[in-house]
């Protein structure tokens, strides 16, 4: 595995912490995954197994830490785009890509072979997220059909999947974005949220597994077709952030970050956003140490106190990225086959 790496150190304020400034240190080293794979689907089981896919078809897997990689084809499907994966471990996986008839496939043996999971022939699907709150419960987004997101549950591991009616309409000009596979969030609770964009930008919430969901506005940014939210994160049931910006202007950095205490009924503008457009925001936790990394192709930034505030961490992009449980460290990939092995630490 080759390696370059660097340490940047900024002073943050660690929540919960009163008048104890602490250094944080991220360091990036980037891994050869030998692949010109457009990588915007990323799952980490765990600090060994790691799943990406994006473009051409393309599914990537290690069980090394990224040491080496593995890169398969779907039989059928090689021009497709994997935009969304989950995996339970190395052998069983699930992707979705943006075009069908048929749009899901599972891998039940490392993928040496995949199988149809989901089929729909309806004009105008385009699936942007794919996420799993359990082994059981996951839920799948596609842009508006007939007014309304196309939303797909399953509680059998995504064997099967059913459409939900329930959601409230859109506005015109509302999607989502496949940025990063990170516009759905879903915890084991049964909490879930849909972030969308476009000339609206706006948080569908579910508090039972995806059957019945309301809608809440925010202060996002939005307008244009590239505009809005493009990823949402929670901490837990209640705290959540939301982040995104403009994606063809990314030097633009008002109203690009949003966060929630109310479990995403009600949201609240950043106090000091990220320093440009992000594509993806997650959770990072071990022990008591807890904070929010947000990605996007011109950079990345951390907030410790539930996306209140900002700090810029570097210029280095990628689209995605994965924390690997229970530890202060992740994965992100990005264009032309690019993955790097983030590690973070407090001094």
């Amino acid at each position: 595995m080759k390696k370059f790496s660097f340490l940047l150190l900024i002073t943050l304020l660690l929540l919960g912490c009163q008048n104890n400034s602490i250094s944080v240190k991220a360091e990036f080293a980037k891994l050869e995954a030998n692949s010109e794979a457009s990588l915007r689907g990323l799952f980490v089981v765990d600090e060994n197994v790691i799943w990406a896919s994006g473009s051409g078809g393309t599914i990537l897997l290690s069980t090394d830490s990224g040491e080496s990689w593995k890169e398969m084809k779907v039989q059928g499907a090689e021009e497709n785009d994997f935009r969304s994966i989950y995996a339970r471990d190395k052998n069983h996986a699930i992707v979705f890509g943006i075009a069908g008839p048929d749009f899901g496939y599972s891998t039940t043996n490392g993928g040496e072979s995949w199988e149809v999971v989901y089929r729909d022939t309806t004009a105008g699907l385009f699936f942007n997220s794919l996420k799993f709150a359990d082994d059981r419960h996951g839920l799948a987004v596609s842009d508006p059909i007939e007014g309304k997101f196309f939303v797909i549950r399953t509680e059998d591991g995504g064997a099967t999947w059913q459409r939900v009616e329930s959601l409230p309409p859109v506005e015109e000009g509302e999607a989502n974005f496949a940025a990063s596979n990170t516009c759905i969030e879903f915890l084991p609770s049964g909490k879930a949220w849909i972030a969308s964009g476009g000339k609206a930008a706006r948080v569908f919430y579910s508090e039972d597994f995806g059957l019945t969901w309301d809608v809440a506005k925010t202060p996002m940014i939005r307008g244009t077709a590239s505009s809005g939210i493009f990823s949402v994160a929670f901490q837990n049931d209640k705290a959540g952030a939301v982040v995104g910006g403009i994606y063809d202007q990314p030097e633009i950095n008002t109203n690009i970050a949003a966060y929630t205490v109310d479990g995403g009924k009600n949201w609240l503008s950043s106090e000091t956003m990220p320093a440009e457009y992000r594509s993806c925001v997650q959770s990072v936790k071990s022990g008591t140490h807890s904070f929010l990394f947000a990605i996007g192709k011109t950079g990345c930034d951390v907030s410790t106190d539930g996306g209140q505030n900002w700090n810029f961490v570097s210029e280095d992009g990628y689209y995605t990225f994965r924390a690997v449980p229970g530890e202060l460290s992740g994965f992100a990939a990005g264009s032309e086959g690019r993955i790097a092995k983030i590690s973070f630490g407090h001094q």
